[in-house]
């Protein structure tokens, strides 16, 4: 399947949920005697605001979010609306076809069942949804650090393997594909706690970075200032053929998610904090030795800082770039460079290479970089709610985004739609490049693991801070940050 002439807009049919705005949410709480943000679950269950309701357990369920897959009936629809799958899945992440092939694959196997998706721009959106919301699904797709903090609070479920096959096409090597099991960074919010196989099988993964319009400034400028450009109101290219000036302010955006805004500040206090200590600064946080030989100590912040006087230097920063930027947008970053209204903004790398479009005939003039000072890698999953009471078709679907099989290539189709890393070695190993000769293996913004090791290295990934540190550190400081 070549899905080069198809419309980016996958989600037409998608449900639009009614519920609290983030800003109404955080209101809320904060009149309960806490400032804090849907991420904090467990400081939020602690204090009687988010809880699992008053209803019997299913009888599978052995204990809070621990399900016994002995006493689960193999292919048996199940639940209150057995025929219909409820999903939440990120804007824009797969195309409609996939929904289409999904209930045809089930079709074929003797099952009418469709699809049912509501779609969300952001992590918090998300979980206000299955929290405040009262929503329930039967898969969601969080980001990796978000993962194990709802497993503490009993919200998503262990899965079973033995109904997830295409589990055996993921990379085992880390170098290759972020943690899987047998990484020795594997992250253990991917088994629950008594266990049980894994909570999360990975969707898609890629990088947070810095997209511009390459028409307004050249690349080794991007390259050489990196996260300085955020607190700038306007920039005098210095090469040849380019603008005399470019505006900034209000022509940059940053995404709508706490931890990605966080880590860029983090990661540019962190490069002012060795200047104060007088160190040369480091864009690695352990000890690398880069492609050119030279040996760097390693001495970088986190995307996970919790140290407050850390806290309070990120948010510092963070505060001088407010004033240049337009929003904190997670649609808005991509289109708005191809419309030119906007210069350079913070973006996600599977986002901007869709935005340039390298696999037409036509590609934008925008680009991507992880920029110098460092960044943060991430992976979204697949996870089973705890409300979920349809477990085997869940399964179903978690184990059909990664066939690959000539019938029903899906994880093909999903990686060449919307041009993200795939997880899938199998996937990796069959993928061909487009018409106009793109190879998506061959590009280092989408492998910087496998192309571009200095880049790479540049990233950590992002981890569970816990609840007392989201409540009384990073949510106080995004609500004020993203107020009016």
């Amino acid at each position: 399947m070549e899905p080069e002439a198809r419309s980016r807009s996958s989600d037409e049919d998608a449900v639009e949920p009614r519920s609290f705005t983030r800003r109404r949410f955080l209101k809320v709480v904060a009149g309960a005697g806490v400032v804090t943000g849907v991420l904090g679950l467990g400081a939020l269950s602690g204090l009687g605001i988010v809880y699992r309701p008053p209803e019997p357990p299913p009888p599978w369920e052995i204990a809070p979010g621990v399900v016994d897959y002995t006493k689960v009936p193999e292919g048996v629809l199940g639940g209150p609306t057995p025929n219909i799958l409820k999903v939440a899945q990120w804007y824009d992440y797969w195309p409609g076809s996939f929904k289409t092939d999904f209930q045809n694959y089930m079709a074929g196997k003797g099952y009418n069942v469709s699809v049912q998706q509501d779609t969300f721009t952001s992590n918090e959106e998300l979980f206000e949804w299955i929290t405040l919301g009262g929503k329930k699904y039967d898969v969601i797709f969080p980001t990796n650090h978000i993962v194990d903090n709802i497993k503490k609070s009993a919200l998503i479920y262990n899965l079973n393997l033995a109904w997830i096959p295409n589990f055996s096409n993921l990379w085992s090597d880390f170098v290759r594909v972020p943690h899987h099991v047998d990484s020795s960074d594997n992250l253990d919010q991917r088994q629950d706690p008594n266990g049980l196989n894994y909570v999360s099988v990975p969707y898609f993964w890629g990088t947070t970075g810095i997209a511009w319009r390459k028409d307004q400034i050249p690349k080794d400028e991007v390259e050489s200032i990196g996260l300085d450009f955020f607190t700038m109101a306007s920039y005098s290219p210095q090469a040849a053929g380019y603008p005399t000036t470019v505006t900034l302010d209000g022509k940059m955006r940053m995404l709508e998610d706490q931890r990605d805004v966080f880590t860029f500040g983090a990661k540019k206090a962190g490069w002012t904090a060795q200047q104060a200590d007088g160190l040369t600064p480091s864009p690695y946080v352990t000890p690398y030795t880069d492609t050119t030989g030279k040996a760097w100590p390693g001495t970088q912040w986190t995307s996970n800082e919790t140290a407050r006087a850390r806290v309070n230097a990120m948010g510092d920063w963070l505060f001088q770039v407010k004033p240049h930027l337009f929003d904190f947008n997670s649609t808005g970053d991509t289109p708005s460079l191809i419309a030119g209204v906007a210069v350079l903004n913070q973006a996600w790398s599977g986002d901007i290479a869709y935005a340039q479009r390298p696999d037409q005939s036509n590609p934008q003039p925008a680009d991507y970089i992880i920029p110098y000072q460092g960044s943060r890698w991430w992976q979204d999953t697949c996870v089973i709610p705890s409300k979920c009471r349809n477990l085997w078709l869940a399964h179903e679907f978690i184990n059909f985004i990664h066939n690959v099989s000539s019938d029903w290539p899906e994880n093909q189709l999903l990686t060449k739609w919307n041009l993200y890393p795939t997880p899938n070695k199998a996937c990796f190993d069959l993928l061909t490049p487009f018409a106009n000769g793109y190879d998506m293996r061959a590009d280092p913004r989408l492998y910087p693991n496998l192309l571009a090791p200095d880049d790479w290295n540049r990233c950590d990934l992002p981890r569970d801070v816990g609840a007392d540190v989201l409540v009384k550190e990073y949510n106080p400081l995004w609500f004020n940050l993203t107020s009016v």
